[in-house]
Formats: structure tokens, sequence, C-alpha cells
């Protein structure tokens, strides 16, 4: 699978994130949301950078939920 350069993804994972949390997470906009998950966005990240921002949420050992690419 070959994702294209300027793509938009949302990323969610498991449980509320504190503000300091989001220097993790350079580019990508965190919001947490209501049913306590968090949603973290950005709209104009390459490969590199998704990949990049899946290997912090590993480090820091939250949990994935789910990964969509966005129209």
């Amino acid at each position: 699978m070959n994702i294209e350069n300027g793509s938009s993804y949302e990323i969610r994972v498991k449980d509320h994130l504190e503000t300091y949390w989001i220097t993790y997470f350079e580019g990508w906009s965190v919001e947490n949301q209501k049913n306590g998950e968090v949603l973290l966005c950005n709209s104009n990240v390459d490969q590199a950078g998704l990949h990049g921002a899946l290997n912090r949420i590993r480090d820091l050992n939250l949990i994935l939920l789910s990964v969509m690419k966005v129209d």
C-alpha cells in the first residue's frame, strides 16, 4: 500500500491525555473526546509522519484504537 504525500489521517487512542502530551504529537491536533478516547488529526501528513506518530503512540504505551485515512 502506498500512502500519498499530504494525506489526511485520524488516529484514535484510548483514555484522555493531559495537555503536556500534545508536545509529543507536533503537527497533529489532539482532542479529548467525551467517550474517553483521544482523536489525533493531521490534514497534511506523509508516510514518514504517520509512522512517526504511530511509533510515538507505541513508545508512550498508549492503546491504539484506529487509524483512518480521511478524504
